[in-house]
């Protein structure tokens, strides 16, 4: 099931509060959220963790496991006298993760690197990495982490959760119940798009929502990141407002090869394994059993099968949010509309055209950037070349991401004669005499072919040609020409010119 990476995944629609935006708000993003948790810390003396329980405490409580127990549950309300009514407003805001019926999603804030993420899961990795730090924050978790909540039903204890793990583990937990009975289309995502890049308020989903959203899964990873590496620096100062500065604004953690949001994948995976992952899922699906008093949430599915569906629920997840590389939509990256009526392609497609973009000539670095870059180009397709829309199916961009074009499913225009037949990838800059950096190579030779093979929007015998292969040019520029060749799927192709057979 890839269909939430391939850009569609319909899913559970969820009641919830109705937002209300202004104009003189506070933005939804992420820099807003630094700047409050520095004036609660400005206020604390000799705890500068405090501010973040406090919000962790307010937030937890409105987990769906804390709202299952039997026991009576209450919320505190934040006490801050010293924040603004604009700041109070956007806390509480932020508090409620939730959908409405127009498919807009509370609890998210925007991020610099263009991704989304939910406060309330992000704050429960950091907690967790605290805890496992020493600090003294037990009566902010939740009791079950170490035991299973009490239930009038003999039922056998359950494997205590990992701090770190916890609230990833328990909303997978949930969405799975939910969507093995019939009561959500879907058990993950969708992604969504805001209303603006530059005071973003309203995130709206691309479809209707699974318990499980996008920004929820970002902010459970981003969680468990920043959580490690917490608790296993225990010597640094624990201002949670530059921890989170430098993981999404700066130059990343002084840990491994740039600690930062833009590569989360790929450090989620360096810490969490399927098995892991796979044992917390179990973990937390008998304590949903607990707390529905021994009462069968799954019933009629049998030990065996229950086992198969967790290792298939723990793939889907690996492959879509850990293996398959990241994609910017067209929304967030401020795309003009696309031009007449787009052509749809026949999937699965038998082949990958590389290109480079040679202007730009420089990979950018940073989302900005590379948003830019993608609407200069779209520009000039549309307004210089007279085509309906950028041509190329998928952009790399220099700053760990993929950038949607023309995507899966319309023809693009990219590879004269041949664009029916395959997707055209383009890595931005200038690739006669350098190549891209390793991880945008890394990026498409493994990631983005692999999964598109797993989503079937590619054969799994598919070739791999550069652009001057088909089309007199020098794209994708001599280097990075060279570099494909060694590519699993790459082959020779030989034609007839003026009587004499070419190969290249």
């Amino acid at each position: 099931m890839l269909l939430i990476w391939l850009g569609f995944m319909p899913g559970l629609l969820c009641a919830s509060l109705q937002m209300e935006t202004n104009a003189d708000e506070i933005p939804f993003r992420m820099d807003s959220v630094i700047a409050v948790l520095e004036d609660m810390e400005s206020h604390v003396d000799g705890t500068p963790d405090l501010p973040v329980m406090e919000l962790f405490r307010e937030l937890d409580c409105k987990r769906e496991f804390c709202q299952l127990s039997p026991a009576p549950v209450t919320s505190t309300p934040l006490n801050l006298p010293y924040l603004s009514a604009k700041q109070r407003y956007f806390l509480k805001h932020l508090a409620n993760h939730q959908v409405d019926g127009s498919w807009t999603e509370g609890g998210a804030v925007l991020t610099p690197d263009g991704t989304t993420v939910s406060l309330s899961p992000l704050l429960g990795g950091i907690v967790g990495g605290l805890r496992r730090r020493g600090h003294e924050v037990a009566e902010l978790a939740t009791p079950w982490l170490t035991e299973p909540p009490c239930s009038s039903s003999p039922l056998e204890p359950c494997p205590a959760l990992d701090p770190l793990l916890a609230t990833l583990a328990e909303n997978l937990a949930v969405a799975f119940s939910l969507f093995h009975t019939g009561r959500s289309e879907a058990l993950l995502g969708p992604n969504g798009c805001w209303d603006s890049l530059s005071a973003p308020h309203k995130f709206t989903l691309s479809g209707p929502p699974s318990h499980l959203p996008d920004a929820s899964i970002n902010g459970a990873m981003d969680g468990v990141i920043l959580g490690t590496y917490l608790a296993e620096n225990a010597s640094l100062p624990s201002n949670i407002s530059t921890l989170l500065r430098e993981y999404y604004a700066g130059e990343g953690l002084p840990r491994g090869n740039q600690t930062r949001s833009n590569f989360r994948r790929k450090h989620f995976a360096a810490l969490v394994s399927k098995e892991k992952l796979r044992g917390q899922l179990e973990s937390s699906l008998c304590l949903l059993q607990h707390l529905h008093d021994g009462h069968p949430l799954l019933g009629g599915i049998g030990k065996e099968d229950l086992a198969s569906r967790v290792s298939q629920a723990v793939e889907e997840f690996m492959v879509l949010y850990v293996e398959c590389p990241a994609i910017i939509p067209k929304c967030m990256w401020e795309a003009r509309p696309y031009r007449g009526t787009p052509t749809q392609l026949q999937l699965p497609l038998g082949f990958v055209y590389i290109h480079h973009t040679h202007s730009p000539g420089k990979p950018c670095r940073t989302f900005p950037e590379c948003a830019a870059d993608m609407r200069s180009m779209q520009h000039f397709h549309q307004v210089a070349r007279g085509w309906d829309d950028i041509g190329y199916s998928f952009v790399v961009g220099g700053d760990g991401y993929i950038y949607q074009g023309r995507g899966w499913h319309w023809r693009g225009a990219h590879t004269l004669g041949h664009n029916s037949k395959g997707f055209g990838v383009s890595f931005i800059g200038d690739y006669m005499e350098a190549l891209p950096d390793p991880f945008t190579l890394e990026l498409v030779k493994d990631n983005f072919m692999r999964c598109a093979v797993k989503g079937s929007r590619l054969k799994a015998n598919y070739t791999v040609y550069g652009h001057r292969q088909l089309v007199p040019t020098l794209c994708p520029g001599d280097r990075l020409f060279q570099e494909i060749k060694t590519w699993n799927g790459f082959k020779v192709r030989c034609f007839m010119k003026d009587g004499i057979q070419h190969c290249i």
